[in-house]
């Protein structure tokens, strides 16, 4: 079994000993501590580079999975709970120590009233590449409030008119871009309603900057969301009207049939999902154009095996599903910046395995996905695989290894938290 990190006991049993102020004779939920910490931070935050700690957070500390939080977490931990760094076992650091994603000067200063220009927007853009390679590694419930906090000032500066006017469609195209990015980061976080809002927000930016490659890029986001989130019809709506009586690039009409054959599968039309989806692959095999936009790089034979394997998970062909989500595995692998793909490939797999009844191969791929909990931060991911492990009936036809494995995933579940 892979081995879980040493935790750090003396910040729980310094929580554990701090009394709750909700509950009399209780001591400090992580709920309630968390809290206290996020608001302390809040107000002690001199560079204004926002708060984004919450119990899910503290339980990677105490856990141990997260050794070196942010030095002002720290602070704020010592306050609340009236101790030293050394009594809550972190070591004391240099305040030299580069911040996991040091945000363009540009993006800090921008309170100073002076309009910002084309030094901000690329800022911006370096922005966005940096939170895309660290979703790549980590998953976005612990990236998207740094993505949201980027777009919400962005949005304030073009509110306020505060930009050069030659950089205005450029400040335009590029909030919708980190809107985008946004909403996508909330979906992973299972923040569902708030990325909704974000979706039609830098759709609405997209459209108003004339930039049509990033209205399909959110359309197609919030088509895979809605399908997630149950509204089938939704997705289908949004998938279909690109394809009817437009002419988008090859490689984005073979997306949204992509979303559109997931739809018709989660809706239970085999005939039209396998039909559409044979849509998809033959446009896909047609190759990429100079009219596919730049962001499509992502959509790859990884993507449309992960999706094949999903349409006939969705009928309930489990055997026929997992040879493609078995390819979306082994394209994943080995791929630094794609470990979050390789996470939620494999979790899908595990449960199409289960579900088929292939022990043997379950049993491999569980201690794959194992030591990936609680290590990538996807909340989407995450509720996948506790809908898995917590599947009863299956219980008593499966290997004892197995089950044990499976119980094993779901406690590091439980302590991620």
């Amino acid at each position: 079994m892979p081995a879980v990190p040493a935790p750090n006991r003396l910040l729980r049993a310094a929580r554990e000993r701090a009394p709750s102020r909700r509950v009399p004779g209780a001591h400090m939920s992580r709920d309630e501590l968390a809290e206290a910490v996020a608001l302390w931070a809040a107000d002690h935050d001199g560079k204004r580079r926002g708060v984004a700690f919450d119990a899910n957070h503290l339980g990677k500390l105490e856990r141990g999975i997260v050794r070196c939080p942010r030095q002002l977490y720290v602070n704020a931990l010592c306050a609340v709970l009236n101790a030293t760094p050394a009594d809550l076992g972190f070591a004391a650091r240099s305040t030299a120590t580069r911040p996991l994603l040091a945000e363009p000067r540009a993006v800090i200063d921008l309170f100073d009233g002076a309009p910002v220009g084309a030094d901000y927007v690329e800022s911006l853009h370096a922005t966005i590449k940096h939170l895309v390679a660290l979703d790549g590694l980590h998953g976005g419930a612990d990236v998207a409030p740094l993505a949201l906090r980027s777009f919400r000032r962005a949005q304030r500066i073009l509110g306020e008119g505060r930009y050069e006017t030659a950089s205005e469609r450029d400040l335009e195209a590029v909030t919708a871009e980190i809107g985008e990015l946004s909403g996508w980061l909330l979906f992973d976080a299972a923040r569902h309603e708030e990325s909704r809002q974000v979706n039609a927000e830098a759709l609405t930016l997209a459209r108003i900057a004339g930039d049509a490659s990033m209205e399909w890029f959110v359309l197609s986001n919030q088509a895979l969301a809605s399908v997630h989130t149950g509204r089938n019809r939704e997705a289908l709506r949004i998938a279909q009207g690109m394809t009817w009586g437009q002419d988008p690039p090859g490689r984005v009409r073979a997306l949204f049939d992509v979303r559109a054959a997931r739809a018709l599968a989660a809706l239970g039309d085999s005939g039209s999902a396998l039909r559409v989806f044979d849509r998809a692959r033959s446009a896909f095999a047609d190759g990429t154009t100079m009219r596919d936009p730049a962001w499509s790089w992502w959509f790859d034979e990884r993507e449309l095996a992960g999706h094949e394997g999903m349409i006939h998970a969705a009928l309930g062909d489990h055997s026929r599903a997992i040879p493609h989500l078995a390819a979306a595995v082994e394209r994943s692998e080995h791929r630094e910046h794609f470990r979050w793909a390789l996470y939620i490939h494999r979790a899908n797999l595990l449960r199409a395995l289960l579900r088929a009844g292939s022990w043997a191969e379950a049993e491999r791929v569980a201690i794959d996905v194992a030591p990936m909990v609680g290590m990538i931060a996807s909340v989407r991911t995450e509720g996948l695989l506790r809908r898995t492990v917590a599947h009863p009936g299956e219980r008593p036809q499966m290997p004892s290894t197995l089950s044990d494995t499976l119980d094993y995933i779901d406690n590091r579940l439980a302590q991620s938290q």
